[in-house]
Order: C-alpha cells, then structure tokens, then sequence
C-alpha cells in the first residue's frame, strides 16, 4: 500500500485540533405516538435538538429531517433516506437524535447502523437522553449499552404490536369502531361509537333518495359537485380530522366515492370491520382480507337509511350493471390508456364508448372533468379515437422522415477527421483522470496507517486528508462531464442516437400500433377547438443532436 512520508508533508501548515462537524438532527413520531397526543411532539423533538446543537459550537447545524406518522421498526423511512443520501453525499459527518428509539426500534438493523454504516462513512452519533457519543464510547461501557437498548426497544416493539392488536379485536366485539376515521355521515364518540353527524347525514339521505329513484352514481356526484358540497375528504380537512395538507382542494365527487356510500352497511347501523390486516411491528404494509374474516356487528349505532331503500338500490345498481355487461362487445384494450389529457384543466380524459347497430361501438375521448365532475371547470371536448390516431400517425411519419433525414447527415460527421480526433482525446482524457484518481484513493487509504503509526501528526493528517478529498472530488466532477461527452459522441451523435433508433424501427409500418405509441409518444393533449398537442419521447436525445448538427453547419459557413 502506498504511503506518504513525513518528508512529503513537512512543510504543511499546522490547523485549529478541534473539527467542526457538519451536523443534522433527526426526529420521528409513530402514528401510536400521535394518537396518544404525546408532549414528544415532532416540533418538541426538533426544537430540543437545535438547542442542543447550539450550545456546542464544534456543532454546525446543517439539516434537519423527520418522519411522521412512520414506524421505528422500518427503516425505509422518506426522512431517514434523505438522511442517508446527504451522508453518502459527503454533506453530513454527524447525526443527533433524542433517544435511540427515535432512531429505530429494530434491535439487528440499529445495531448495523450504529456499529457498521455510520462508522464507515465516519459519522459522529449523539443521543442526547441516552447520554451516547460514538467519538467517545468505548467498547467496554457505551459499546454494550448501546445494543441493549436496542434490544429492549425491539422486544417492547414486538411486544406493543401484539397488544394493540389484541385490544382492537376486544374493541370490535364490543361493536366499538376501531378507525381513525368514521363513515361520511358520521363522527367517532369518545366511548369508540359511532353517532350521527347532523352536517353531513342529510347528503348521505340524498344519495340514496336519488339512487332509489334510478339515478346514476355519476350523476349523482355531478349533482353534488353542482350544489357545490365539499367531498367526503374536503369536509374532514376543513373539520380538522384529516391534516394532510393534500385533502385542502379535493374538493369534487367522484362516482367512486358515492358508488362507496351506496354499498356500505354502516349506513344500516351495523359495523364492518376488519377488511384489511397490517403487521405493526414489521415491515409489510396492509394486506386485504377474505370476506368470511371480516367482523361485523349488527345494531352498533343509529342507521341513516332503512333496509327497504338500502335493498332497493342494491337492486337497482344490480339491474343496470347487468344490462350494461349485456351491451357491450367484446372488451379490447386502449392503446392510449393514460397518455390523453384535457389541454385546458389537465386531467386525464375518459375513454368512452358509444354503442351502435348491430352491437359495434364508437370509441371517443371527452373530459372527465365537464361530464363527470363539474360542467363548470371546463369546456366540453370530445375527439372520436378514429382521428385522434389518425392525427397521430401522421405525426409519427413526419418524425421518421426528419429521422433518416438526420440519420444521413450524422453518417457524414461520423466519417470526418475530426470528429474521430475529438472522440479519441475525450478518451484519452478519460484514462488519465481515472488514473488519477486511483492514486488519490491510495495515498488517502493510506494516511490513516501514517497517522497510527507516528509518521503524521493530527494536524498534518487532518489537512492532507482534506486536501486529498478535495482533489478526489474535482477529479470526479471533471470525470462525470468526461462521461457524458463520451455519451454524447459515442450515442447520441452516431446513427445509434436512440431518437434515430426508435423512429427508423417503425419506418416501414403502415398503420399505428399500441407498440408505436407506447415507444414514441409520451403525452397528447385535446383542446376545445380540436387541436391536439403531441409530446415525443426522446426529446432530449433529439435536441442534443440537432444542436450539435446546426453548430457544425455554423462552422462550416464561417
């Protein structure tokens, strides 16, 4: 292994002894957390974290993240990988939590992180509450401290999940409901009931008033939206029980959420319960149950809706689902399945069907938005799919065209001298950083040997591992824009460009096909006086190409 001599480095100028660590503090807060409505807010956390952090200058704040709502048990958390990335980056040297629970409750997977990941990205860790600093634990005291908390947190965590889960079965015997959220037309008691909410109880009457009179569960939701009720999730944000900033403008009705209303037994006064099952303590998400593992209760809370009307709509809906299957022709895909968008409101548009004679059909795109939701929001469009495919293959063909076009004139820069000139010096180059840069990563492998054993001083040591790491990133920056010239004289300005690839692969074709469009067209647009907007994939590739095509004729004019 190379090493440098204390010759090399006598004269370095002596550094301060005491580093500056480039520090994040990290919170989490468990759903179990919130519905206790603990003083360990996340706010809490962090605020006792940045104080902490500025009591102690050799601690320079840099970031700060969080997870809410997230288990300790999974470490596949947004904030914690966001943690992570910053490390990887280089950006963070330091890491200060409150307790280690915060950090993870899973005994093998802290452990690794404690005594394996964060060392060997050299990461200070500090839990405050714990009283634990990696840069002055010692295997003897700290170092068993550490994994026994860990353990003891994984075991309670074990041990937690099995005791929730027992006492929601308890609770749902008892008829109690166990969600965080109670069906639209009611609100959750104190004593886990469900009672009526006179708010909302009467538009849960009206659905079912006018789904008994035949009326459909789109038109249902164009009524609502017309009378300008707030949807089931605008409602609940607008009351506080849902937070997510996210429920503030879904404010429409949707077919599905009435189509929800209308089957629920709930609305009959009875509890169903129990239709989705999720491990607490592990990593898997919710899992669907068979029915006949459901839990339901009969006469738990006040019903809204009689049998009679219930039955009635039941059987209405049972009726019009039979006819409809009984109308349509055999079921064929949609080669444009979401690729076609409103270009005023930008919502995906409906493929629609319209049956004719002789049980054939017409196939159309209109906007949701207009038919479906509120007539209001936008203008009515429809565009029948015969000539939207048409519009497009025309498209297509004219994108070929300018392909071989293209692919001609890129044989003859391919044949130039210099070009071949420029490809061989960016590769050259290229050898020469790599080169470079396996040196650097043995001298700096290398230094800390030099520092153990005498050969460098603490300040030495310091100021050439930063040097060292200096250069190695300069030398990978200037290695990353090497590669992406050599990318670009080597694939995108040969006739492999995948843009030429892609389009002279269809030339022959005669018609459209799913396959074409799914390869070449990344997203249309229909506007209301039927002109369509078409965005090609590839885009980059073709730019790239026609950029680099128009400064080579510059030069040739000049």
């Amino acid at each position: 292994m190379a090493r440098t001599s204390r010759k090399q480095i006598d004269h370095v100028a002596q550094v301060p002894l005491e580093t500056i660590w480039n520090t994040c503090v990290y919170g989490r807060l468990s759903e179990e957390d919130e519905r206790k409505k603990e003083s360990d807010s996340i706010g809490n956390q962090i605020s006792m974290l940045e104080r902490y952090i500025a009591e102690r200058p050799y601690l320079k704040l840099i970031s700060v993240f969080k997870d809410v709502n997230q288990t300790g048990t999974n470490f596949d958390r947004p904030g914690f990988n966001e943690m992570m990335d910053a490390i990887k980056g280089g950006k963070i040297n330091c890491i200060v939590v409150k307790d280690l629970s915060r950090f993870g409750r899973n005994y093998i997977e802290t452990g690794t992180y404690l005594e394996k990941i964060l060392p060997f990205f050299h990461v200070r860790f500090i839990s405050v509450n714990d009283g634990y600093d990696s840069l002055n634990a010692s295997s003897q005291d700290d170092g068993y401290a550490v994994p026994l908390k860990n353990l003891i947190h994984d075991v309670y965590a074990r041990d937690i999940s099995k005791k929730i889960k027992s006492g929601l079965a308890v609770k749902r015997g008892r008829g109690e409901f166990t969600g965080c959220v109670a069906a639209y037309g009611y609100q959750k008691a104190d004593n886990g009931k469900l009672v009526i909410d006179e708010e909302t109880a009467p538009v849960v009457r009206d659905i079912f008033k006018w789904a008994s009179n035949g009326m459909g569960d789109m038109r249902i939701a164009q009524k609502l939206n017309e009378l300008g009720i707030p949807s089931p999730s605008q409602y609940r944000y607008e009351k506080g029980i849902l937070k997510s900033e996210r429920y503030a403008n879904m404010r429409y009705w949707y077919k599905s959420a009435v189509r929800r209303i209308l089957v629920n037994p709930v609305y009959l006064g009875h509890m169903v319960q129990g239709k989705t099952k999720s491990d607490l303590w592990g990593k898997g998400g919710c899992v669907e149950q068979p029915q006949d593992q459901w839990v339901e209760i009969k006469n738990t809370h006040e019903p809204l809706i009689d049998e009679e009307t219930f039955l009635a709509v039941r059987y209405i809906k049972q009726e019009r689902e039979s006819i409809e299957r009984k109308e349509m022709e055999p079921q064929r895909s949609n080669i444009l399945k979401g690729l076609v968008f409103c270009g005023d409101c930008k919502r995906s548009m409906k493929w629609r069907k319209m049956p004719k004679s002789k049980g054939s059909a017409l196939y159309y795109f209109s906007c949701a938005t207009y038919e479906d939701i509120a007539k209001n929001d936008c203008i009515r469009k429809r565009m029948d799919e015969p000539d939207l495919l048409s519009i497009l293959y025309t498209a297509i063909r004219k994108q070929i065209d300018l392909a071989v076009d293209i692919d001609r004139m890129v044989s003859k820069l391919n044949a130039k001298e210099g070009f071949c000139q420029q490809q061989s010096e960016v590769d050259t180059e290229i050898s020469e950083t790599e080169k470079k840069l396996s040196r650097l990563s043995m001298l700096r492998s290398s230094l800390y040997e030099d520092y153990q054993e005498k050969l460098l001083d603490e300040a030495e040591y310091l100021f050439t591992k930063a040097k060292y790491e200096k250069d190695v990133t300069l030398l990978r920056s200037r290695l990353d824009e090497l590669s992406m010239q050599k990318h670009r004289l080597d694939t995108m300005l040969t006739p492999q460009n995948p843009w030429i690839t892609a389009l002279k692969k269809w030339g022959k074709n005669k018609a459209i096909t799913g396959e074409m469009i799914s390869e070449l067209i990344e997203r249309v647009e229909i506007f209301s006086d039927q002109t369509v907007s078409i965005c090609f994939r590839y885009r980059d590739e073709f730019e790239s190409l026609l950029g680099f095509i128009e400064a080579e004729s510059e030069v040739r004019v000049s």
